[in-house]
């Protein structure tokens, strides 16, 4: 469980400094770095648990590391139950499943600000180079799994060596960013990792970012070096961080007792089976060799007389009190998914539900998918800014940040039908048709774009009949109006 001090830190006295003369020509004071990575060092380290445990590695799962209770020879049945990533590739799935659209603005008032329709096309251009460039449906994505996991993903902005504009994931137990309002919005940032140098040393490489520079430093994390300073090529710090919630904690946190309850019930009952072999066997009053033991299992028979003592062998069961554990991994299972707000796929009522009844049942979800749109549409304000700034430097093309647009949408199986009739109803009660559209069908990402089609293909077929003409007449069948010799 995480606690007080695995929260994300606070930096305002570490900004204080960095604003008052805390960065030089060589970079920042050693100390100051060494403190500002201590304050985070809890974070990281809870971090890298969640994620090793969304990995399923031994360290990272509790049941894997659970001991016999009683003797070291005792059977110790070790099952894991992976409910966390189940948690976790839900969000990612129904969130970032489908891509995350990327455009720019075609609105009068967009090619206003920008200047003209030709601008509007160039910016448009641009944006959607850099969203195929760098693949941002993998990055938004990648973004998400962390977030859920961790609580926070980082996002790093740099300029490769062919001049073009870039975009990778930071792992959150690898950066900082430090700001006095939104960590979508850094002030300073750093980024740390260790390495292996070619003698397979252990080696940590940090990274401190402001506005205009970047500052290298390597060695351990208790002695590091300066090693060189160079400009980023932005204007604006490019590391920033993406939370997954304001309190910037992961999905699962808040189940991860009970899916340890329900790992540790479900282990106990596979020791009973398996330490008993379901039943075992008695001699009563019966002097039997392991010899004869020996023998018995190989044949499947046993042989011996009863005497005085009457001596019998028979099979001695465990009473298990099946009801209650079952009842009691239901309902620990049916909290896991209640308490992460994670629909249950192999309930009988989410199967049979549909339409309405579907996406009620996915309002907890959804709850949390709000939250976490949110901070992506305020971590891409401040990414289109940075960008836009580049923009106009290096290839002077002119964008307004404020005019690219993000669209997400769900991914969430399309119920065509209903959304048909409940677009006609809208039509049929006196709504105009493109509001009608906008709000019945979800599948339509750009509403502008639908109507401009239908508008194209109802001017693109020509009237069967002119304003005088007849059905039947003769007109349909002239030359001039199909092409053929008009017989």
């Amino acid at each position: 469980m995480r606690n007080t001090l695995a929260e994300y830190p606070d930096y305002s006295a570490e900004i204080e400094a960095l604003d008052n003369g805390g960065i030089s020509a060589e970079g920042i004071d050693v100390k100051l770095l060494y403190r500002i990575i201590n304050k985070h060092k809890h974070n990281a380290r809870y971090n890298k648990k969640l994620y090793s445990r969304y990995k399923v590695n031994e360290g990272g799962v509790p049941i894997f590391e659970r001991t016999p209770r009683f003797d070291a020879k005792e059977i110790n049945n070790r099952i894991n139950n992976d409910f966390f990533g189940e948690i976790i590739d839900f969000k990612v799935g129904y969130f970032a499943g489908e891509a995350v659209g990327y455009s720019y603005s075609t609105t009068k008032e967009s090619a206003r600000d920008t200047g003209g329709d030709k601008a509007v096309e160039a910016a448009g251009k641009v944006l959607t180079d850099f969203v195929t460039r760098n693949n941002m449906y993998d990055v938004d994505m990648e973004i998400t799994k962390f977030s859920a996991i961790c609580g926070y993903a980082g996002r790093l902005f740099y300029v490769d060596e062919s001049g073009n504009e870039r975009c990778m994931v930071v792992e959150p137990f690898e950066c900082i960013v430090l700001s006095n309002a939104e960590v979508t919005e850094p002030r300073y940032a750093v980024r740390y990792y260790k390495t292996k140098d070619i003698h397979d040393k252990t080696v940590w490489k940090v990274e401190f970012y402001d506005n205009t520079m970047i500052y290298y430093y390597e060695g351990n994390l208790g002695n590091l070096a300066f090693v060189k300073a160079e400009p980023h090529m932005f204007s604006y710090c490019p590391l920033q961080i993406i939370p997954n919630n304001k309190e910037m904690i992961g999905d699962a946190e808040k189940v991860l007792e009970l899916i340890d309850s329900y790992d540790k019930d479900l282990s106990d009952c596979d020791n009973d089976i398996e330490s008993f072999a379901r039943a075992m066997l008695v001699f009563e009053n019966l002097g039997v060799t392991k010899q004869q033991m020996e023998e018995a299992q190989a044949s499947g028979v046993f042989k011996f007389f009863t005497g005085a003592a009457n001596g019998k062998a028979y099979y001695l069961t465990k009473d298990i009190n099946d009801t209650f554990t079952e009842n009691h991994i239901n309902r620990v299972e049916k909290n896991i998914y209640r308490f992460s707000k994670t629909p249950n796929l192999n309930d009988e009522q989410f199967n049979s539900a549909s339409g309405i009844s579907l996406k009620f049942k996915l309002t907890g979800l959804e709850t949390k998918c709000g939250m976490f749109e949110a901070k992506m549409q305020a971590a891409g304000t401040y990414m289109f800014k940075l960008l836009a700034e580049c923009w106009g430097r290096h290839l002077k093309v002119e964008v307004d940040p404020l005019q690219c647009v993000m669209d997400f949408k769900r991914n969430f199986p399309l119920d065509v039908l209903s959304e048909a009739q409940a677009a006609q109803a809208m039509i049929n009660a006196g709504l105009p048709k493109r509001e009608a559209y906008s709000m019945a069908f979800s599948g339509i990402d750009d509403i502008d774009y639908v109507m401009q089609l239908i508008e194209k293909e109802q001017n693109g077929i020509p009237p069967l009949f002119d304003d005088n003409d007849e059905p039947g007449g003769d007109d349909i069948l002239a030359g001039e109006n199909n092409g053929g010799d008009g017989k």
